[in-house]
């Protein structure tokens, strides 16, 4: 538990990295809840983890200073939750050139997809 909260730790360092002006602009973008879908889904995408940008949205709305509301929050989770599909599905994508793993593989992932969506 430690070691993911110094993990969460360092991506809020990594933030810090990017500069005021494109946090700033990255949040007042999410107030489109299409927009904070995407984004929750191509963070989770590039993080490969539903539970790290999670930890991390959540942490941001929990901050002192609140950078990023709740209302932009809430759409974001639910991109996290979508952005896990990915992973699965790139994964069965990867057995296309075995048919009978192919044929067990992609529906197993579209069920997780649906099942998320």
């Amino acid at each position: 538990m430690f070691g993911f909260l110094i993990g969460v730790k360092g991506l809020g360092e990594g933030f810090k990295l990017l500069g005021g002006d494109a946090v700033e602009l990255i949040f007042s973008t999410t107030e489109n809840p299409f927009i904070g879908l995407v984004v929750g889904i191509l963070a989770t995408t590039v993080v490969q983890s539903s539970s790290v940008t999670t930890a991390m949205i959540v942490g941001l709305v929990a901050a002192p200073e609140s950078p990023l509301p709740l209302g932009n929050a809430v759409p974001m989770i639910m991109g996290a939750n979508i952005g896990t599909t990915v992973t699965a599905t790139v994964v069965s994508l990867a057995h296309m050139g075995r048919r009978e793993e192919f044929e067990r593989a992609f529906p197993v992932a579209v069920c997780h997809d649906a099942f998320n969506y």
